[in-house]
């Protein structure tokens, strides 16, 4: 077993990578050639329970004990305008974390896994270029917001998978990492203003709901402990969505 992990580890470390600048123009021609101007998606959401009972104060609900189950419908207008609702079935009000070109507002309360998922989603997913390189050059501005070495690349393997990882490798350094097969964003992990840690996952892009648009899961992990999950069970790639919403 032990060598099985080193044969494959130095498989990797000899394993010829791209630089910087062919995978994340490889990803952004991949988001740019969907051809997207709206998306809704919606499905279930789970709230550890860390943080569930202050969600369920904010929402109204009961809860005891375990993980808060709740439902979430993601609205992005490209480029760069995103709103993330969570809601209840046992209540009207909602949870409303929204993005729009680098500003953020919030309704009903503040939860900061929320607001985190919403930035991510929009940075590396709701992006569309006019001119030939915009989209990359977005992408880049963000991994500069979020402290990413760019100029550092590296692969590694994310839940199964290889991915080409941007950034420093050392333990809890800010990183982009980028499935290798497809070019789209599997995990970003940086640090807030607050110095608080954050790792975002995104994977399974093979939904028959979203396919390549949007990945059927979303993890929010505040340090290494899962504060957020949410599952992608049906989307609308040609959404009618009021302005008012961002």
């Amino acid at each position: 077993m032990i060598a099985g992990i080193k044969v494959a580890l130095v498989g990797l470390s000899l394993a010829y990578v791209l630089p910087t600048y062919s995978i994340l123009r490889r990803m952004a021609d991949g988001r740019d050639d969907l051809a997207l101007s709206a998306m809704k998606v919606a499905g279930s959401a789970a709230v550890s329970p860390a943080s569930a009972r202050e969600v369920a104060g904010l929402l109204g609900v009961d809860w005891q004990s375990g993980e808060l189950m709740l439902t979430f419908t993601v609205a992005m207008r490209l480029p760069g305008r995103c709103r993330l609702e969570l809601a209840s079935t046992e209540s009207t009000r909602t949870l409303v974390a929204v993005s729009s070109n680098g500003k953020r507002r919030s309704e009903g309360g503040e939860l900061p896994a929320l607001q985190v998922a919403v930035d991510e989603i929009c940075a590396l997913l709701a992006f569309r270029g006019a001119a030939e390189g915009e989209s990359r050059a977005a992408v880049e501005r963000h991994l500069a917001a979020v402290k990413v070495n760019s100029k550092l690349t590296s692969l590694g393997r994310f839940r199964g998978t290889v991915a080409y990882v941007l950034g420093d490798t050392a333990e809890g350094s800010p990183q982009l990492w980028i499935f290798k097969d497809h070019f789209n964003p599997a995990r970003v992990r940086f640090a807030d203003d607050k110095q608080v840690g954050w790792d975002v996952h995104f994977f399974d892009y093979s939904s028959q709901a979203t396919g390549q648009a949007f990945p059927r899961q979303v993890l929010v992990n505040k340090g290494a402990e899962p504060v957020l999950r949410l599952t992608t069970l049906k989307g609308d790639l040609k959404p009618k969505l009021d302005d008012a919403l961002f």
